[in-house]
């Protein structure tokens, strides 16, 4: 994924110590996709020390226990700033409104906006919202990053914590959240590994060939769903080892855009199609280099029953791909 600009590595694609590794969670509800009342923290332990959920959970409100802070590799809270009274950005409390569903959503008058853009750097301790229910922090092992720990401490009482999460092994993310207002805070755990760059060398350029399927072929009108479009990636070079070619191979494609059309059925008074927009539209990929989409036949910008066709373009180490156009119809 990206994240204002900046290339991430998901959890999934064996990122390496050195990576911006984006440690990502999803919050859904009721098969819907939800934002949080409130979202606390990040926070980063070693698995092999914290196999068991008691080490670091306390049994009397099911929150980081107060000793833990000792086992803490990093921690990630919310960006607002406390002290600019011009826009009053306020301090993440937890109180409404200085909780994440007031100041990390679309700005109103009343609730100005949190969610700075993320600069890599030192200081890039801070959790996104880059979607609904879709939240981020970015594990920088390449700087000296450091990010403030307050749970259990007094409000603005808590420590700064240096990020030590910087070895070859497994870990847990765990986010303390506050799902309704109504509810208590609760804690989410999460896995991801740190690896090795995989640093390898060729001795001659690569033959490298991508094969694409679009999954979805017949829609309903009325429906919003993602498009999916699989990435099937094929090192042709003979003379390298498997080993290899399976490193080359795990790499993810980067930079996904999509383009869809409309297909119209009088191509003698018109156009043979018709753009449902102007320009090529960012689309996500999946860990195993599926490209999504999302699509909804009942958009305005959608052009009604018919058929259709999408391509999509992405980049692959070196080389940009562009996929023949897949049809689809939406009846």
């Amino acid at each position: 994924m990206q994240l204002n600009g900046v290339t991430l590595v998901d959890r999934f694609n064996r990122p390496s110590v050195n990576g911006k590794v984006a440690v990502r969670t999803l919050f859904i509800n009721d098969g819907k996709f939800i934002d949080p009342y409130d979202v606390s923290a990040c926070t980063i332990f070693a698995k092999l020390s914290n196999a068991s959920p008691s080490s670091i959970v306390d049994v009397d409100d099911g929150l980081i226990k107060s000793d833990a802070t000792s086992v803490v590799l990093m921690n990630f809270e919310i960006s607002g700033d406390p002290n600019n009274v011009t826009t009053d950005s306020g301090a993440h409390t937890g109180v409404d409104p200085y909780v994440t569903s007031k100041r990390m959503l679309p700005p109103t008058a009343d609730h100005p906006q949190w969610n700075p853009a993320y600069v890599p750097g030192p200081q890039a301790s801070g959790i996104y919202r880059v979607g609904v229910g879709d939240y981020v922090a970015v594990l920088d092992g390449d700087v000296g990053l450091s990010g403030g720990y307050n749970i259990r401490y007094p409000f603005n009482g808590g420590i700064t914590v240096a990020n030590t999460a910087s070895s070859v092994q497994d870990y847990i993310d765990v986010w303390t959240v506050k799902l309704s207002v109504d509810s208590e805070y609760q804690l989410f755990i999460n896995n991801f590994s740190l690896y090795n760059d995989t640093f390898t060398t060729i001795t001659e350029p690569l033959l490298i060939t991508t094969r694409n399927r679009l999954l979805n072929k017949k829609l309903r009108y009325g429906e919003k769903v993602d498009l999916k479009i699989t990435t099937d990636i094929t090192v042709q070079n003979s003379t390298l080892p498997e080993e290899t070619k399976n490193i080359l191979k795990d790499y993810p494609i980067t930079n996904p855009k999509i383009m869809v059309k409309k297909v119209n059925d009088d191509s003698v008074n018109q156009e043979a199609w018709t753009p449902r927009w102007g320009v090529d539209q960012d689309a996500t990929t999946t860990t195993d280099n599926t490209i999504l989409y999302s699509f909804d036949t009942d958009d305005a910008g959608n052009l009604g029953a018919g058929t259709y066709f999408i391509t999509a373009k992405y980049s692959y180490l070196t080389q940009d791909f562009v996929t023949p156009p897949y049809y689809f119809t939406i009846t």
